[in-house]
């Protein structure tokens, strides 16, 4: 039988105050040795904050952070063993690339041609061995950030903090960036914590996300958890795209929405409710398996190339769908009437006015 991985990094209470205002009540958190856990959620939530206090650049008003069961709480940075990828890159714009990645060593009193040997092994590794000489100026923004990416890993650190290190490259860029620092990640073997907003990121590069509101936790879980239990309709909204009705549960225990009697795999009192369902997991004109099956017509249609969204107006709602482009559907037309279906698990259910 396989061990459960041992826990390396622990969030113990952690709360930050500024005056009478909680901006982080309490959290507690658990990361394991050698998963990547990404911080997701809006600008404000706090996740930047928590990463910050972990490298030790903010201080906590309450609460402990231990790493392989050490109280590091009160460490100077520099005593953390911790290496940061920051969203600036902040490379020395007088240094070359080796420079740049062999500083940290030296600021550990390595000897400099031990330092330049693990700075171009490091620089191997993120496949820039061949730019070694060059300034940061002479460099791409993907090059840069892999430069400072192999600053970050070349100290050999315990933990590896990213602070949304993608969000200023392009969207091609940061596809490519994505698969490298997860490779370079589970290649190394090292414990990594990745703040980010956008959930693309989060979903394909962690083990697990902390999907994080007002300085609190909504939910801690696998990309799948996430996506497909979303603990809170917090959740449900911010990691994917969904659609919102309003609807109720009837004494009897009816779901109802739009007009249409519905069914779900949740279980709730009676009382008002808010009903999500994600584009892609309707279908159209293809709904004679399904649970739920409602009558609409078709008040737009929105070309994204690989994907066709319709929206389609069910009663006094509108209902958002998404299929992938495909030669043999004829096209629909605004005004055709259509039949929309999906599963009673793909029906998402909470309290009205959760969020």
């Amino acid at each position: 039988m396989t061990s459960a991985p041992e826990e390396h990094l622990r969030l113990e209470g952690i709360g930050v105050s500024f005056g009478a205002v909680n901006v982080i009540p309490a959290l507690d958190l658990s990361v394991r040795k050698g998963e990547m856990v990404a911080f997701l959620g809006p600008s404000g939530c706090g996740k930047t904050t928590t990463l910050r206090i972990i490298a030790g650049l903010n201080k906590p008003s309450r609460g402990r952070i231990m790493v392989g069961g050490r109280d590091i709480t009160r460490l100077p940075i520099h005593d953390r063993d911790m290496g940061m990828v920051f969203q600036s890159y902040a490379l020395f714009p007088h240094m070359n690339v080796t420079r740049n990645v062999a500083f940290g060593l030296q600021m550990r009193n390595i000897p400099s041609r031990d330092a330049e040997s693990r700075a171009a092994q490091a620089l191997d590794m993120v496949q820039l061995g061949h730019l070694a000489h060059r300034k940061p100026k002479e460099l791409s923004g993907g090059q840069q950030q892999r430069v400072a990416l192999a600053r970050a890993l070349v100290i050999e650190p315990s933990i590896l903090l990213l602070d949304e290190p993608l969000s200023n490259l392009d969207a091609k860029l940061r596809d490519e960036m994505r698969v490298q620092i997860r490779a370079l990640q589970q290649q190394s073997g090292i414990t990594a914590v990745f703040v980010t907003h956008d959930q693309v990121e989060a979903l394909s590069m962690c083990d697990r996300v902390v999907v994080m509101r007002g300085g609190r936790v909504e939910q801690f879980g696998t990309p799948t958890e996430v996506y497909e239990r979303p603990a809170t309709a917090f959740v449900a909204n911010f990691v994917g795209r969904t659609n919102r009705l309003k609807g109720a549960i009837t004494a009897e225990g009816t779901l109802t929405a739009a007009g249409h009697q519905l069914r779900s795999a949740t279980t709730l009192p009676p009382g008002a409710v808010e009903i999500l369902v994600r584009p892609h997991r309707i279908r159209i004109d293809d709904a004679a398996e399904t649970a739920n099956r409602v009558k609409g017509a078709v008040s737009g249609i929105t070309f994204i190339g690989d994907l066709v969204q319709y929206a389609v107006r069910v009663g006094d709602a509108e209902v958002v769908v998404e299929e992938a482009t495909r030669r043999d559907r004829s096209a629909l037309a605004v005004g055709d009437t259509v039949t929309l279906g999906w599963s009673a698990e793909d029906t998402l259910v909470y309290p009205a006015g959760e969020q």
